[in-house]
């Protein structure tokens, strides 16, 4: 069976993912979640920008050194990402995130889960590229001219009949105006 190669950006969503579901399994069961899980979650968002990153940039580019120094032609394998993945959750832990991103990461996703959702991340990042590739933001919507034609008398009625709001004598007053070319 041919292995799988990941990204950074896939294995990243993935650890991402991994540690908010930790977090939000927490909430599910009215539990307070571990220290710095939110905080975590917050900074470490990937799809608040277009392009492959997070909410505090610092924080991507911390993960892509530590992907570089184990990838091979910038992809690895699944369990590699994982390892990875810990070891950047590890680097993290302290202060502002507490101590327990690797225990989020292994509590939610050992290595089989990790692996099927390398997978499902992957076909998600897909689409996403894709809809940012064809995003009207990109190139706005052009409407297409509207091609000039002289009005009906039905146009003509219905403009009459809304600036008259129902005034009969003032409605006869605009078709005369009209009639006399004024």
């Amino acid at each position: 069976m041919l292995e799988h190669r990941w990204d950074a950006f896939t294995i990243y969503v993935n650890a991402y993912y991994a540690v908010q579901e930790a977090y939000d399994s927490a909430r599910r069961s009215w539990e307070r979640p571990a220290s710095g899980l939110k905080e975590f979650c917050q900074d470490a968002n990937p799809f608040l920008w277009d392009q492959d990153g997070s909410a505090e940039p610092s924080l991507y580019e911390s993960f892509c050194e530590a992907f570089g120094a184990q990838a091979e032609d910038d992809t690895c394998s699944a369990q590699t990402g994982r390892d990875v993945a810990r070891g950047w959750l590890a680097s993290l832990e302290g202060e502002r995130y507490g101590s327990s991103l690797v225990g989020a990461l292994d509590a939610t996703a050992d290595e089989q889960a990790w692996e099927e959702a390398c997978t499902a991340v992957a076909r998600q990042l897909a689409g996403r590229r894709a809809r940012i590739e064809l995003s009207p933001q990109d190139e706005p919507f052009q409407a297409p001219e509207p091609e000039p034609r002289m009005p009906t008398q039905s146009d003509i009625d219905a403009v009459i009949a809304m600036l008259a709001k129902g005034d009969e004598d003032y409605a006869a007053q605009l078709r005369a105006r009209l009639e006399d070319g004024d």
